[in-house]
C-alpha cells in the first residue's frame, strides 16, 4: 500500500476510540499502481492471495464488504480461514495440520524454534474439542502451497462470480464504495 495520506491517518486514529461505529470509504481503483491493480484482480478471479499484510488485509475488507471471501496468505498472517475452507473438508484440514505440528515438535524437541508456542497451542486448543477460526498453513514453499490450500477452499459459484463482477468493476475503473464496521 501507498504511505498513509492525512484523511487516512485521521481515520484509523478515530477508529481506535471506543465510540466508533463505522466508517464509509469511497475507493478509485484508477488511482492504483498497475501492480497493485494486478494483486487485487488476480486475487479476485483466483480465491487466494499471497500479498504483503497491509494489501492481504484490504483484500480481505474489500471481498467481505461485496459479500464475497478470498484466502489471504501474507508473511505475517500464513493461516487459512475457516470461513474459507469447504465445511466438509475443515476437519480433514485440521487433522492433518495437527499431524504436520506433532512431527515438526518432534523433530525439534532439542532446540527452541520461535512460533512453535503458537502452534503447539493450535493442537491443544483441537484436543479440548475448540474449532478454531484459522489453521495454520504447513510450511510448504511456493506454488506447492497455494496449490494444497486451494483443493480445501470454497467454490461457490454465486461467490465466485461476486469476485468475478468486483474483479471488472476494478479492471473498468469504475469507483468502489465499502462500509468498515467496529469490532
Amino acid at each position: 500500500m501507498t504511505a498513509m495520506n492525512k484523511a487516512a491517518h485521521i481515520a484509523a486514529e478515530l477508529s481506535k476510540d471506543t465510540g466508533y461505529i463505522s466508517t464509509t470509504v469511497h475507493i478509485d481503483p484508477n488511482k492504483w499502481s498497475t501492480r497493485r491493480r494486478n494483486i487485487v484482480v488476480g486475487a479476485l478471479n483466483d480465491g487466494m492471495t499471497s500479498c504483503g499484510s497491509d494489501t492481504a488485509y484490504f483484500i480481505d475488507a474489500l471481498t467481505q464488504a461485496y459479500g464475497g471471501r478470498v484466502q489471504t496468505m501474507s508473511k505475517w498472517d500464513n493461516s487459512i480461514t475457516t470461513d474459507c475452507v469447504k465445511e466438509e473438508e475443515v476437519d480433514n484440514l485440521i487433522a492433518y495440520t495437527c499431524a504436520w505440528i506433532r512431527l515438526k515438535a518432534a523433530r525439534q524437541s532439542d532446540h527452541f524454534e520461535y512460533g512453535m508456542y503458537r502452534l503447539e497451542s493450535f493442537v491443544d486448543l483441537v484436543s479440548c474439542g475448540v474449532r478454531p477460526e484459522t489453521i495454520p498453513a504447513p510450511e510448504i514453499k511456493g506454488k506447492a502451497l497455494s496449490s494444497f490450500i486451494k483443493q480445501y477452499l470454497k467454490s461457490n459459484e454465486e461467490i465466485t462470480q461476486l469476485r468475478q463482477d468486483l474483479a471488472q468493476k476494478i479492471e473498468r475503473g469504475e469507483q468502489l464504495t465499502i462500509n468498515l464496521q467496529a469490532k
